[in-house]
């Protein structure tokens, strides 16, 4: 990154002309810094502007072979910004100094601060997510207190954000869910040629099953918006687990960045309410995101079709289908037929 030195004592050496090179430039160019790409080589090729502090620009160009930077005075003006693509400088210009030659001019003015525009962006971008954190911060006391948002069916929500409490409680549920998981793996995990069919309704009540139906035939992409995705809410409401995973999976699936603080609360109460029941599908998405592929999320995906997940059994019904074990091939087809069951008719 091209950088000036800005010690005082070497002001005129690394940021301005030298004065032998200052006193032969021509009166009518007029006052000018000399940039350098390092000490004693001019920075060549780097746009530039001169402005007052208020953002009046007063000059802009492109340094040449000289490395000049041509610079006008603004009356009243004694503090002046210099910007180019890698920096930003403040300089005190007291107004005598325009009455000056160029080299005595490079004397008179001060540098004040030099911040690269590296740092000035990290800066605003760090002060764009404060400002929006706090927005984010307000928003979800005012909806703590109402706690009508669309998945208040969960409960009440804390009344203040506190991103420390956040953190603990999605740490806890997390280190519940890898005890479950390492706890069904164990000894290698469940044998799939054991797999017995069980009824959806047999690991929680399924109202308003028909909304969930439709909400997993929607051609892709899923939008999480509209008439089917408001039944998909409502059937959740009813306490239907099937709905209640799908919402969770939608909220998992964005960045932590989109979502708002209620909805970041939303998604632990969530996830706490589906490991309270044992729901398996929490389970081989939450290894998914924790784990990745490989052999150890194929045995939790089956571990998962073995304790009901629909979604796993599919996946690992086809799977098996490819296995040269009889007895697993046809663990796998009463997976699929499991799998397509569950997805027929409402209950």
């Amino acid at each position: 990154m091209l950088k000036l030195i800005t010690g005082s004592t070497l002001l005129t050496l690394s940021l301005l002309s030298p004065l032998a090179q200052a006193a032969d430039a021509p009166a009518a160019a007029g006052h000018y810094l000399t940039l350098y790409a390092v000490p004693g080589v001019p920075l060549d090729d780097d746009p530039y502007t001169w402005s007052t502090a208020g953002g009046k620009q007063l000059t802009k160009g492109v340094t040449k072979a000289d490395g000049r930077a041509y610079l006008k005075g603004d009356a009243g003006v004694e503090t002046y910004i210099l910007e180019t693509l890698s920096m930003r400088r403040t300089f005190a210009v007291p107004a005598r100094c325009w009455q000056e030659t160029p080299a005595a001019f490079q004397s008179c003015l001060k540098l004040k601060h030099s911040t690269s525009q590296y740092d000035l962006k990290q800066d605003a971008e760090t002060l764009a997510r404060e400002k929006n954190q706090q927005a984010k911060a307000a928003a979800y006391v005012l909806a703590a207190r109402a706690n009508d948002d669309a998945l208040a069916w969960l409960g009440k929500l804390p009344p203040q954000w506190s991103m420390q409490e956040h953190a603990r409680r999605l740490l806890s549920i997390g280190e519940k869910l890898q005890r479950h998981i390492a706890d069904g793996l164990r000894q290698g995990g469940p044998d799939a040629r054991q797999f017995v069919c069980k009824a959806p309704t047999a690991y929680d009540a399924l109202p308003q099953q028909q909304a969930v139906l439709a909400y997993q035939l929607q051609p892709p992409p899923e939008l999480h918006a509209g008439a089917v995705w408001e039944q998909l809410l409502a059937a959740a409401a009813q306490g239907n687990w099937m709905a209640r995973l799908e919402v969770y999976y939608a909220l998992a699936e964005r960045k932590v960045s989109e979502l708002s603080y209620v909805e970041q609360v939303r998604l632990v109460q969530l996830m706490e309410w589906l490991h309270q029941r044992e729901i398996a599908g929490l389970y081989s998405f939450f290894s998914a995101r924790t784990i990745g592929d490989g052999a150890t999320q194929e045995r939790v995906e089956r571990l998962a079709a073995m304790q009901g997940s629909v979604m796993d059994q599919s996946a690992v019904g086809t799977l098996l289908q490819d296995e040269d074990d009889p007895a697993l091939v046809a663990a796998g087809k009463r997976m699929l037929d499991c799998a397509a069951k569950a997805m027929q008719a409402p209950r």
